[in-house]
């Protein structure tokens, strides 16, 4: 009985799951085979070897992968900083604004700061003559506008875990003589390495999905969203954007599960010490 009433909860989000996810992803693969009446999969060995397509989703997980390593190096210092230091308040609102931005507007700071015309150039103009650092339409802005929208998300996930990690195993390995570096290496990563990989997770997710920065920083610089908004806008090609849509969620649920497996790896002893 009991079984049956924690399955009633679930209900809701199952068919949630089921209306706005899978009928919707059953759609775009009957879709993408069925091409003028016939059963065929032409339209994805096409774009697994077509090389505009290859280099878009080249380009989506390099964009992913980089923007989501510096996230976790940039924010996991940061998350301790707030949560362990029980201060700084409005660094951790500032932090979470992003949230509330689009890609667009993310993308738009993006060009106002580093642009061509942006507040750093004109700077560096002003100063030495020659106008540097103009790079937002390149895959460092990119990359940039993509890091700002990961910060909030990995800093919530990371503060909760922090405010988990024990005082007294902290003040335990301080007595035992170790130094803050090996403080920090060898007792809080360890601790935090569940919430790191749910943080690597969700932005790896968000990026490889994202498509209002790319759209507003690229040039020439395509990445899978872009040619699925092609495809189906400027060519009229839905089979081309539904096939390309499987496909970008298949990479990314790859990359998920993968990052999932590495959380179910056992820590090794020694940093368990």
């Amino acid at each position: 009985m009991r079984r049956w009433a924690n399955f009633s909860l679930i209900l809701p989000l199952l068919i949630l799951l089921a209306a706005f996810l899978l009928t919707p992803m059953a759609v775009l693969w009957v879709r993408s085979v069925n091409i003028d009446g016939q059963i065929t999969l032409n339209i994805y060995v096409e774009s697994l070897t077509n090389p505009r397509y290859l280099t878009a989703f080249a380009n989506t997980a390099l964009l992913a992968v980089a923007s989501t390593a510096l996230a976790l190096l940039v924010c996991t210092p940061t998350a301790l900083y707030i949560e362990r230091g029980r201060r700084e308040s409005w660094l951790a609102v500032a932090l979470t604004i992003p949230l509330s931005l689009p890609g667009i507007v993310i993308g738009f700071f993006v060009i106002l700061v580093f642009g061509r015309t942006g507040v750093v150039p004109q700077l560096f103009e002003s100063l030495t003559g020659q106008r540097q650092l103009s790079f937002a339409y390149t895959f460092w802005g990119l990359l940039l506008g993509y890091f700002y929208f990961q910060i909030p998300r990995v800093v919530l996930v990371l503060r909760g875990a922090a405010a988990g990690i024990s005082n007294d195993v902290l003040d335990a390995a301080r007595t035992l003589g170790a130094s803050s570096w090996r403080l920090y290496t060898h007792v809080i990563l360890p601790t935090l390495r569940p919430a790191l990989l749910n943080a690597a997770s969700l932005s790896l997710a968000t990026a490889f999905g994202a498509f209002g920065t790319a759209a507003t920083l690229s040039r020439g610089f395509r990445v899978v969203p872009l040619e699925i908004a092609a495809a189906f806008t400027e060519n009229f090609e839905p089979e081309r954007a539904s096939a390309l849509s499987l496909l970008l969620a298949f990479v990314t649920t790859l990359s998920l599960v993968g990052v999932g497996r590495l959380g179910g790896q056992r820590i090794p002893q020694d940093s368990q010490t």
